[in-house]
């Protein structure tokens, strides 16, 4: 017995060998948080301080301005130079699709910058999470977070009492799309939704709804969950529909921010979404774009029209 438990000692020694070597998996992903709030840091005081540093010509696309205080690719350094730009009014967020509050839209402009906001999730444990977070942070007086199924048949008459707000988010994994369509009775200065760049660059679609359908399970069609969305080709042209202009696409190729037209600015171009498009870049690591979009080919779509209509 006691040659057994020097052996099973013996190996349990090796094995922990390579895992100290690593770190433990929660230092790890500590020490990943650390490095992108510092890289975020950088990019905010570079930005403060233009005349400080050498001249860098910036890569493609938004990552120079991306910066993730709540969220969770950068998209709060992208909104608040949008919004910076652009202007606010009333400095009020609806988001959908709000999680548990740690990684959304709205919590940056919520905590920080004095906002007020109502927040949807149908997860009820993500809607304690998220009215738990806000009350910890003593901003729950300006905060609505209600545990509600969003739908695009229903989101008008949830909002229909409430006032026009500066930002609207939408993340929902599934109608994103039909949601936005269907939204008439408020035009927000800046919708942020997410789009699916595994569609592809070119492809104009979005996934089936119909009337009743419950929510979509980014699950059912494909076993990694990528059947969810529209692809930015398709979501660009319902904003024009809607008076909207793309303005900005994160470099993780997940968020689309759009900018009412009234308020256009030569500092926020229209963005042609071929151009603008990104790869996912999670899915991208081990699957190539052009993978990605022919499994997406076989399943349920919908064409999406030049001008933004659904092809019947």
């Amino acid at each position: 017995m006691r040659g057994w438990r020097r052996i099973r000692d013996l190996i349990s020694h090796w094995l922990r060998v390579p895992r100290r070597w690593l770190g433990h998996p929660d230092l790890r992903s500590l020490n990943r948080r650390a490095d992108r709030s510092r890289r975020d840091v950088e990019k905010l005081l570079q930005r403060l301080h233009p005349g400080v540093g050498c001249e860098v010509v910036s890569g493609p696309g938004t990552s120079h301005l991306e910066a993730g205080c709540y969220s969770q690719n950068g998209e709060d350094g992208v909104l608040l130079h949008i919004l910076s730009t652009a202007g606010v009014d009333q400095r009020s967020i609806v988001e959908i699709g709000c999680g548990a509050a740690v990684e959304c839209n709205s919590s940056a402009l919520l905590c920080g910058f004095g906002w007020s906001g109502v927040l949807f999730d149908r997860d009820p444990q993500q809607v304690k999470s998220a009215r738990s977070f806000f009350e910890e942070r003593g901003v729950s007086n300006r905060v609505e977070v209600l545990e509600v199924e969003v739908q695009p048949d229903t989101i008008d008459a949830l909002l229909a009492q409430r006032s026009e707000p500066d930002v609207l988010s939408i993340d929902v994994d599934g109608y994103d799309f039909w949601i936005w369509k269907h939204l008439t009775v408020f035009r927000p200065r800046v919708v942020v939704i997410e789009v699916n760049a595994s569609f592809g660059p070119s492809t104009s679609c979005t996934v089936p709804w119909s009337a009743g359908s419950s929510h979509h399970d980014a699950y059912r069609h494909h076993v990694r969950g990528w059947h969810h969305g529209a692809s930015l080709v398709a979501m660009e042209a319902l904003g024009r529909s809607k008076g909207y202009r793309l303005v900005a696409v994160e470099s993780t190729g997940t968020n689309a921010f759009f900018l009412r037209e009234d308020l256009a600015v030569s500092d926020l171009p229209p963005l042609d979404p071929g151009g603008a498009w990104r790869p996912h870049q999670v899915r991208s690591r081990r699957h190539s774009p052009d993978g990605q979009a022919r499994q997406l080919q076989s399943l349920p779509s919908v064409l999406v029209e030049l001008d933004g209509t659904p092809a019947s």
